[in-house]
């Protein structure tokens, strides 16, 4: 199979996977397997703690620790390095999470590389990804849950939030089954990155964005303002005029 062909059935693979999360009973979507998507967890690195903050369960509130891939364990690390400074609250205190690697196949979490947030704790304050909790929520709380999945969207391709579908209510979801071990680039074919820019948009500067998860007129015509209020000068789809938005993004309080 050529490098092109492989890169095909993954995304097909991707843009079906339910990802294993913890949610609300609704049936796993069909999956395209991808050889090497299930591992054994002897092949896993076991982690207690990202960027110094303690790693808990968020069912029963409890400290643990939990097993990836040790270079999926490094993008995260990488994303808590950035997220820290960006955040405005401090350093990270604690991580409550839905969990990393789980033992099925039809799940992304098979392979090790997949991680769910539900709230991450600063020194001075919190951001709840628990939607079903707090939505429709308040326009601070909204605004840092979308500041928060910009900060991993600058690491993780395929990050899913609420917006995703209601499985996804408790938590965001990342994985790199899309970008893989490099850098995540904008498509405005990617209904989550388009959420993303669209929820950013509303939630974060205030613009009158309708989500629909189309990369429509209405979403360019706010971006292009916003973009020129914060002296962006390179388009979403260059690598650094995305990455450029999603820190700007990120860092907004």
């Amino acid at each position: 199979m050529t490098s092109t062909s492989r890169r095909r059935l993954l995304l097909a693979g991707a843009t079906v996977l339910l990802s294993g999360c913890s949610g609300s009973g609704i049936p796993p979507l069909t999956e395209v397997r991808v050889p090497g998507t299930c591992r054994t967890p002897d092949s896993l690195v076991e982690f207690s703690t990202l960027g110094g903050a303690t790693l808990g369960y968020e069912v029963g509130r409890t400290s643990t620790s939990y097993k990836a891939d040790p270079r999926f364990v490094e993008l995260l690390e990488a994303w808590a390095e950035d997220w820290s400074p960006m955040s405005g609250l401090g350093a990270m205190t604690t991580i409550w999470s839905y969990g990393a690697y789980v033992d099925k196949c039809d799940s992304f979490h098979a392979s090790g590389r997949a991680f769910d947030i539900a709230e991450v704790e600063h020194e001075g304050g919190s951001i709840s990804c628990r939607y079903d909790v707090w939505g429709p929520g308040s326009a601070v709380q909204n605004r840092d849950y979308w500041r928060l999945a910009a900060s991993l969207h600058l690491h993780f391709g395929y990050t899913l939030t609420h917006l995703y579908d209601e499985a996804h209510h408790n938590h965001i979801h990342v994985d790199n089954a899309v970008s893989g071990w490099g850098t995540p680039t904008f498509s405005p074919r990617s209904r989550v990155q388009v959420q993303l820019v669209q929820a950013a948009c509303r939630d974060v500067f205030g613009a009158d964005v309708e989500i629909s998860g189309s990369y429509d007129e209405q979403t360019q015509s706010a971006l292009r303002t916003i973009q020129a209020s914060l002296g962006i000068t390179r388009p979403l789809g260059d690598a650094d005029g995305w990455r450029e938005f999603l820190r700007l993004t990120a860092s907004a309080t």
